[in-house]
């Protein structure tokens, strides 16, 4: 069991390190300040689609795909529109007027949400580390918690590298639009695979 646990922190942590919309929220909120709010709201809405997966497995459930294909179309526009307005200047429109931990802490949860697809890839990820001769509530914990320590801490890691880059004048430039770029290009290819999926 330990094993099977091992293996998964490993292949979750090359997983979760991959950059993704939430790591590109990370990075663009920790050069002004440390971003607990966006962490939060990140890890929250990966814990929320784990145990909906995690769910889903135990019931033996099956999606109706048509919900999940209009789920990452209308997630896609999501990230495009925050794409184009971190691209637009929107977060310096009104620097006078700091905004609460509330809206990074909720727009973060709705990028990690943004996909629901993601549902789908721990329903095919998950399965393997679960044995069947083994209760699956304990199980089911211990991924959890392991999905969460992972996370909290790779978020955590790009966030002091991030704050640390963010000295540099010309690496404040990058950070200041990368993200933004990062978030449109996940935004456009979400909304065309889920198009695509629709029309085909």
């Amino acid at each position: 069991m330990n094993a099977t646990y091992l293996a998964f922190a490993a292949a979750i942590t090359l997983l979760i390190a991959s950059p993704g919309p939430v790591v590109a929220l990370v990075i663009a909120d920790a050069r002004r300040s440390w971003p607990a709010w966006t962490i939060l709201g990140g890890v929250l809405s990966a814990q929320i689609l784990l145990i909906a997966a995690l769910v889903l497995i135990y019931l033996a459930l099956d999606l109706e795909p048509v919900i999940l294909e209009w789920g990452q179309v209308l997630g896609g526009l999501y990230l495009i529109w925050l794409g184009a307005d971190g691209l637009c200047g929107g977060s310096e429109a009104t620097p006078h007027l700091p905004r609460s931990h509330v809206h990074y802490f909720w727009r973060a949860m709705a990028v990690g949400l943004s996909n629901p697809k993601d549902i789908l890839f721990f329903l095919a990820f998950l399965p393997g580390f679960i044995l069947p001769a083994q209760p699956f509530a304990p199980q089911a914990a211990a991924l959890i918690a392991i999905w969460a320590l992972v996370d909290v801490s790779i978020l955590i890691t790009y966030s002091l590298a991030a704050r640390r880059l963010a000295s540099h004048p010309r690496l404040q430039q990058v950070l200041d639009l990368l993200p933004s770029f990062f978030l449109l290009a996940l935004g456009l290819v979400s909304c065309g695979m889920g198009i695509n999926s629709l029309v085909n």
